[in-house]
């Protein structure tokens, strides 16, 4: 795990490295498990900015931050969800989505929640498995025109 990386609360300044976080890890990651097509209608959300911008001005929003910029983000909205928990592929698989998830979770209790709730990605569905989330229900999204699985996950905490 890098040491150097610090978990802290998201500013408005973050806003464009957030972005740049979000595509990387769509177009660097998602390929392992979705198609060209999934891939780049993913990625859209991205483009414009404004519904990401949109979606991190509320909530409960940490990043990790290194000596080379943010790495990784995820959010808390509503207080029972886990939302955006993204990563750049560089600074994957070094504990900072385990470190942004259990800062969640830990804010979650603090705020009286008895159980936590995400929609996980088929790239994101085994890093819940391993952290103790359960499988509600798979479900199938649009996005951009182009369908998706994921799967609806739970953990009591």
């Amino acid at each position: 795990m890098n040491t150097q990386a610090i978990l802290r609360e998201y500013r408005p300044e973050d806003l464009p490295a957030i972005l740049d976080v979000y595509r990387d890890a769509v177009r660097q990651i998602a390929p392992a498990a979705y198609t060209p097509e999934q891939v780049n209608a993913w990625a859209a959300f991205a483009e414009n900015g404004d519904e990401l911008a949109a979606m991190m001005s509320q909530g409960y929003r940490l990043v990790i931050e290194s000596e080379a910029g943010v790495e990784a983000f995820a959010v808390l909205d509503p207080a029972d969800y886990v939302s955006l928990l993204y990563c750049r592929a560089r600074a994957s698989r070094q504990g900072h989505a385990t470190r942004l998830l259990e800062a969640l979770e830990t804010e979650a209790r603090r705020r009286g929640i008895a159980r936590v709730n995400t929609a996980a990605s088929l790239i994101s569905h085994p890093f819940f498995l391993r952290h103790g989330y359960a499988v509600d229900t798979l479900e199938r999204v649009e996005r951009n025109g182009v369908d998706f699985d994921r799967h609806r996950m739970s953990k009591r905490l």
